[in-house]
């Protein structure tokens, strides 16, 4: 009676706990993309029962999710020790996971790997380590994996590690033979243990969390449960972004409206992270807000959009004006995901992330640009808050495919969102700019006005 009671006092948490995640996500914008969590570890460490059992739960609980396929297990390629064993594992969960996060919006809140971008890393450790695989190669497929494209997806990456006599028993407790595989052996899941551990100190910076659970002395739904409402509490703690900011007092009140980034004397700044609201609700705090204006080579034309009100403040400039720009929010993965810790290297990587979420378009701004436009409003509270960093892309228009993100932008309608306009329309119906626009209008494209008639120069 006391196992069923404690049962039941456990269902009743994380259920609750889940019930409080889905109202909170429910209630927040839309989320560009599902949160990703990779599982990997010592062969019988559990971690397979315990995706079996969190999958479900998170399914019948409301969430949206997507088991990916485990590949190790279909691989045609027999020999384990073979590189191209793991490398076909890592590359077929990859394609998996490629094609899910393309979808815009998201199909899925939650994905979960079973075997993935850093179980092939320690596989590869392992191979290294056994001299099977040489520093070249080893390199390679190590810089491939670490890209920021890879890392930059994945959210979570739960270790399962056990001791080997405890892999073994629970290898054989219901086989009929004491017979070991060519991995199943006390050395070899002692050497891949190590592997797993070597691999996780040496990249445990470039990923965003690492949760390391030894299950050794722990039963089955132990683990499960411990899991789970782990998952859940983190859950919970992305539902709303955490969005970098300085201090106002770094910035200087003789810059005008617009300058370059170098007069800022702000390169070398730490960004600090907190929750959006109350980033926004405070007067003290500056936000970073790397943008893009996309026009054609000749400064002719330019993309236009339109914010939706439905994810908009009320309070917002932006609410039904017309924007010649795109980009957002740094937020605190980002820095993660940076490959320097700078204030413009960060803000590089998150216009990056913010153009492929909001019009499905791969950019990436040059290593070269040191110095771009920023502009600092200070006509209204709101405005004064926000510091914009401004980056350009001339581009054919006949061949760049745009998808705007619907729940971050109108997409239908008789307004301009979405369009790519004549510089002459805009500037038409300049009341209809947003601040921001028409200063950008101003600083990147040359035209003359005479009378009526607009000239581009």
């Amino acid at each position: 009676m006391k196992h069923s009671e404690d049962k039941n006092k456990i269902i009743e948490e994380l259920e609750g706990l889940a019930k409080e995640v889905l109202k909170l996500k429910n209630e927040s914008v839309a989320a560009r993309r599902p949160i990703v969590i990779e599982f990997c570890g010592s062969p019988k460490a559990g971690k397979s029962s315990c995706i079996s059992s969190l999958e479900l739960f998170l399914r019948r609980n409301g969430f949206r999710t997507r088991l990916l396929t485990e590949r190790a297990s279909v691989c045609p390629i027999v020999d384990k020790y073979n590189p191209l064993f793991n490398i076909w594992t890592v590359s077929s969960a990859l394609a998996e996971l490629v094609e899910i996060l393309s979808h815009h919006p998201p199909l899925y809140d939650v994905v979960i790997m079973d075997r993935g971008i850093f179980d092939g890393l320690c596989w590869f450790q392992f191979l290294r380590d056994k001299e099977k695989l040489d520093d070249e190669n080893h390199a390679s497929l190590e810089a491939f994996l670490l890209m920021n494209k890879l890392k930059a997806v994945i959210d979570l990456i739960y270790i399962f590690t056990v001791s080997p006599e405890v892999s073994l028993e629970r290898e054989y407790a219901n086989l009929l033979t004491t017979k070991t595989g060519s991995i199943m052996k006390p050395s070899i899941l002692s050497d891949f243990k190590e592997s797993i551990l070597k691999t996780t100190d040496k990249y445990k910076s470039v990923y965003q969390r690492i949760e390391i659970y030894d299950t050794s002395i722990k039963n089955q739904n132990t683990v499960s449960y411990e899991v789970t409402k782990n998952i859940l509490e983190i859950l919970r703690e992305n539902i709303e972004e955490k969005v970098g900011y300085f201090d106002v007092t770094h910035m200087n009140r003789d810059l005008g409206e617009s300058f370059y980034f170098e007069q800022a004397n702000i390169a070398d700044i730490e960004l600090k992270y907190k929750p959006r609201h109350l980033v926004e609700t405070n007067n003290n705090y500056i936000q970073p807000l790397p943008i893009l204006v996309i026009r054609d080579s000749k400064r002719k034309r330019v993309l236009v959009v339109r914010k939706n009100k439905r994810n908009t403040s009320a309070t917002s400039p932006e609410l039904g004006k017309n924007l010649i720009y795109l980009g957002g929010h740094i937020r605190r993965e980002d820095m993660y995901h940076s490959t320097k810790k700078d204030l413009l290297s960060i803000a590089k990587y998150t216009l990056s992330r913010e153009i492929s979420e909001e019009i499905g378009v791969s950019f990436h701004p040059s290593k070269t640009i040191l110095n771009p436009l920023c502009i600092w409003m200070r006509d209204n509270d709101r405005s004064a808050k926000h510091l914009a960093i401004c980056f350009v892309l001339d581009t054919d228009f006949d061949t760049l495919r745009i998808k705007l993100d619907k729940s971050e932008f109108i997409t239908s309608g008789n307004t301009k969102s979405g369009k790519v306009l004549p510089i002459e329309d805009l500037l038409k119906d300049k009341d209809n700019l947003e601040s921001w626009s028409k200063l950008l209008l101003d600083e990147y494209f040359d035209y003359e006005l005479h009378e009526s008639q607009i000239q581009l120069v």
